[in-house]
């Protein structure tokens, strides 16, 4: 024992001299992560780095990842295999859904990775091409490089899958990492000096202890491999950058960190965006548009309007959701979200613009605008739009059990709205009908007003009363005409008689 504990003091020495990490710690001191520059790649730009990443008992899974933002980023998710040993999945950040596996990564977990008596995870990972990944690339010798961090709280995930689904977390942050203060040193495992004193079982060659990632010199060249997972043979690596660890390691550096989120709310939020932009158009603005089918009068000014303001007011809270999602995901230049800006934009600034002014222009004339046209087409158009989009929301949530019943809500939805629109067009018998639609023509289609006033009711009394003389003596003129017609007949028929 006090040699085993000599030649222990004797590494903290060795890696103390020569391993140079740069730190991060969560706010509450539980999640971190140390990275190590070997002196060869920082100055040649590429080649192998080594970092550790620590969370305690009751962590489901974390993650560390290269990138200012989860979209595009290069992450290394950590959870357990078993009561012992440790998974590493890296995985391609990809904004809104869940991050998928990254085959093309050449990591290696390295010895002192495994899970603590107390149920720590500690993963020694070396990684052969964090220089750059499909989505980016890092300086090594950046002084305040970006990256991103996420863990979730749990069960155990006790799994050596490298695809396995992980819930959403419900902490996560974004901070700065000076690798300057990281580099140095030359050690295939800068960690391992940090493991705690071997047990006789661990350190007998004969324990069956698993032991699936193997030390390799930093020239040599690693491949990304189908499982990664570990324990430890010697013991588990104290966690560098955990709060209260005596780290020997020199140049430990502590980082400022900006939160990202407002906590565990991004679930909620998330849920609730799709939620609410789905039942406004899969329900609310097509079948509040089918009310001007309704028979029955007045149902612009006490139905429809009103109804479509609703909607229009659920419309903004759901977009606001979606802004704030966007930020939090780095992607507010998403297919999903430029789609959605047009859509809203539509909607909110044109739309009940022209409808009013459609609806004011009959009011007073009883005729017809271009813009009740291109209300009405509008309308429908950005509907239709805002069902495929928000299809592609829900896609990229990879929310597969929402995939169906969406899909099924929207052609039911669009049976029903051909199905009136069908209905208008036969009992009017005519096609025009359809076409007329909030253009005020009275008896045909569906009008935006009720049929204009006589015109004699709309003027002052002056002015009506010479529109009455007006009517009565163009009413006198008919009657003449009549007589004398009927004058004519009576004459021709006397003659005929003689």
């Amino acid at each position: 024992m006090g040699l085993s504990s000599y030649l222990t003091g004797i590494a903290l020495l060795a890696a103390s001299a020569t391993a140079q990490v740069a730190t991060y710690t969560s706010s509450d001191g539980s999640h971190g992560i140390s990275v190590n520059i070997p002196s060869d790649t920082a100055s040649s730009g590429s080649g192998p780095i080594f970092f550790q990443i620590s969370a305690p008992s009751g962590t489901q899974w974390v993650a560390f990842g290269q990138g200012s933002r989860m979209s595009g980023s290069n992450m290394f998710v950590v959870y357990s295999a078993d009561s012992t040993n440790v998974t590493l999945s890296p995985r391609l950040g990809t904004g809104h859904s869940m991050p998928q596996h990254d085959d093309s990564a050449q990591v290696t977990l390295l010895e002192g990775s495994g899970i603590s008596g107390d149920g720590a995870m500690v993963a020694n990972v070396r990684c052969d091409n964090c220089d750059s990944w499909s989505g980016g690339s890092m300086s090594f010798t950046d002084s305040a490089s970006s990256w991103i961090y996420a863990s979730k709280s749990g069960d155990a995930m006790d799994t050596d899958d490298v695809s396995a689904s992980i819930q959403q977390h419900n902490e996560d942050t974004t901070f700065s990492l000076d690798l300057t203060s990281g580099t140095g040193g030359s050690s295939s495992n800068p960690f391992v000096a940090q493991a705690a004193e071997p047990s006789e079982s661990a350190s007998a060659s004969d324990s069956g202890a698993s032991q699936t990632a193997t030390e390799t010199g930093p020239s040599a060249t690693a491949s990304a491999t189908v499982s990664q997972t570990a324990s430890a043979t010697n013991g588990v690596s104290n966690p560098l950058a955990s709060s209260g660890s005596d780290s020997t390691a020199s140049g430990n550096s502590g980082t400022s960190a900006s939160s990202q989120t407002g906590g565990d709310n991004t679930a909620t939020l998330l849920n609730a965006h799709g939620i609410i932009m789905s039942v406004l158009f899969l329900a609310l603005f097509p079948m509040f548009a089918l009310t001007l089918y309704l028979p029955t009068t007045k149902k612009v000014r006490y139905i429809h309007a009103p109804l479509q303001v609703l909607s229009t007011i659920l419309l903004i809270i759901g977009m606001a959701m979606g802004i704030v999602l966007a930020n939090r995901f780095g992607e507010l230049d998403g297919y999903h979200q430029i789609i959605g800006f047009i859509v809203v934009a539509m909607l909110v600034l044109f739309q009940p613009a022209m409808g009013l002014y459609q609806h004011l222009h009959y009011h007073r004339t009883g005729g017809r605008t271009i813009f009740g046209v291109m209300h009405r087409w509008l309308g429908r158009s950005m509907i239709l739009l805002g069902i495929v989009n928000g299809g592609l929301g829900w896609q990229m949530t990879r929310k597969e059990s929402a995939y169906a019943p969406y899909g099924i809500v929207a052609g039911i939805v669009f049976l029903i709205y051909i199905s009136v629109l069908v209905f208008a067009w036969y009992r009017s018998g005519q096609p025009k009908d359809i076409e007329d639609e909030k253009m005020g023509r009275q008896g045909r289609g569906y009008e935006m007003q009720l049929p204009r006033e006589p015109k004699h009711q709309r003027l002052g009394s002056s002015d009506a009363n010479a529109y009455q003389q007006q009517q009565q003596y163009h009413q006198h003129q008919q009657y003449q005409q009549q007589q004398r017609r009927n004058s004519g007949r009576n004459n021709y028929t006397i003659s005929s008689r003689y």
